[in-house]
């Protein structure tokens, strides 16, 4: 069997490496548009604030690694085109020369790309974006050049964390424009406001409700304007959301954002074509359709599971909760499953319960408060969603969050699960005890 994969990060070469490994007498190529393969995006951030300086802890597995396992992986090899009824794929390498290869079975994993805005003065200098190594190269020694007036466009968990990472660099001011009326849009209001809230403490700006609408200066961004104001600008990043890389394909079912549209197994709406990554959707275990949820351990589950669908082994991956953290500053924030505003629209006769608890016993020194909003089903309180927040000792207990509702319980079997407790890490009924046994 030959496979062609089109795209060489997390999920393509998840999938590659699987493949080859459980047939290795098939033949898998991979075609790999840039010269850097399996890198932690997620990282990239910390890389700009200066709190990891070298690049290569970011590079997860090389090139020649892939080579070595048997991988035929062409970097420099932009796919331009896929001809379906053909099972051909068309491109160009590094040197300009055309090619072609077939094939018997495709993955689709090109990923997404950071959102540009089409506005006057979005080709000046010092207006980035956040996605590869280069990247967050280019971006640290423009903040540490100029060290000025930083405008971050996006309120999202990137647009927090590089905010986190320019406040850590020192820059003379850091500014936040969202087009929304709050930051952090996948949560509800009461956590958008403490993360707004964090930042002014903190020293930065944040508006909100406002569209950029051009970019001033010379050859380099001196400004930008909204509808609203104008705000000083030495640098700018955009990080407004991605947008998937699937401009170049024609005859396929997408999503309404342009995100391959895929079912359990990964498979397309075209016969022998796969998808996986940011490129695609995943399945909603709550809502039981295909969602969007750009997420590295989408990627990652759906890469290795693809792996085995190419060969035509059975698969099943339909639990994605888009269960997600962040830190910005001194707060933590953490969020699975459904918040209010998302349960609403899909319809769902849902109740909510917002509870405050202690990090830990009160009798242990440094407890801080953690807040715990739990979204469950009106009428038989199986748990839907969770959000919480606060100073320390927070986000890794969505994880038990999110294997509750994995397993579809309800907020009195959640109230009751034996969950550790010592003094140091949590009280005699942890927060999130509290929280489940409140929603009633």
């Amino acid at each position: 069997m030959k496979i062609v994969v089109i795209g060489g990060n997390a999920a393509g070469m998840s999938a590659a490496s699987r493949a080859k490994r459980k047939a290795p007498e098939s033949e898998v190529i991979v075609f790999e548009k840039t010269f850097e393969v399996s890198y932690g995006a997620c990282g990239l951030p910390y890389y700009v604030a200066g709190l990891n300086d070298n690049l290569d802890l970011m590079r997860i597995r090389s090139a020649a690694e892939f080579r070595e396992a048997g991988v035929d992986l062409r970097m420099g090899h932009a796919v331009e085109r896929v001809d379906f009824a053909g099972k051909t794929v068309h491109g160009t390498d590094a040197t300009g020369n055309a090619f072609t290869e077939s094939y018997d079975r495709l993955l689709l994993s090109t990923g997404a790309s950071p959102r540009t805005l089409n506005v006057p003065g979005a080709d000046k200098a010092n207006i980035f974006t956040l996605k590869t190594l280069e990247d967050a190269e280019r971006l640290r020694i423009a903040l540490e050049k100029t060290g000025g007036n930083v405008v971050i466009v996006g309120g999202g968990a990137i647009g927090l964390e590089l905010a986190e990472a320019c406040l850590l660099q020192q820059v003379k001011s850091v500014r936040i424009i969202e087009a929304l009326g709050q930051l952090l849009p996948p949560f509800d209001e009461e956590f958008a406001r403490s993360a707004k809230a964090e930042l002014e403490a903190h020293g930065a700006s944040v508006c909100l409700n406002e569209t950029v609408q051009s970019f001033t200066g010379g050859d380099a961004v001196d400004g930008v304007t909204t509808g609203s104001g104008s705000y000083p600008a030495d640098v700018v990043v955009l990080s407004a959301g991605v947008v998937p890389n699937t401009q170049f394909l024609d005859g396929i079912e997408k999503l309404r954002n342009g995100a391959i549209k895929t079912d359990k197994a990964m498979k397309t709406s075209v016969a022998d074509v796969f998808a996986a990554g940011d490129c695609t959707s995943v399945w909603h275990a709550i809502l039981d359709q295909p969602a969007y949820l750009a997420l590295g351990t989408n990627a990652n589950k759906q890469g290795r599971l693809a792996g085995d669908s190419l060969l035509g082994k059975k698969v099943c991956f339909d639990r994605a909760l888009g269960t997600t953290m962040v830190r910005c500053m001194g707060m933590e924030f953490a969020k699975t499953g459904l918040c209010e505003r998302e349960a609403r629209l899909a319809g769902i006769s849902y109740k909510t319960q917002l509870v405050e608890a202690r990090s830990h016993a009160r009798y242990y020194p440094d407890p801080c408060p953690i807040t715990i909003k739990l979204c469950y089903r009106a009428d038989d309180h199986v748990l839907l969603g969770a959000q919480i927040m606060g100073k320390k000792e927070t986000a890794l207990r969505i994880d038990a969050l999110a294997v509750a509702i994995d397993q579809k319980m309800t907020t009195e079997e959640l109230g009751f699960v034996d969950l550790g407790y010592a003094p140091p890490f949590a009280s005699v009924w942890d927060a999130i005890h509290i929280a489940a046994n409140a929603s009633k």
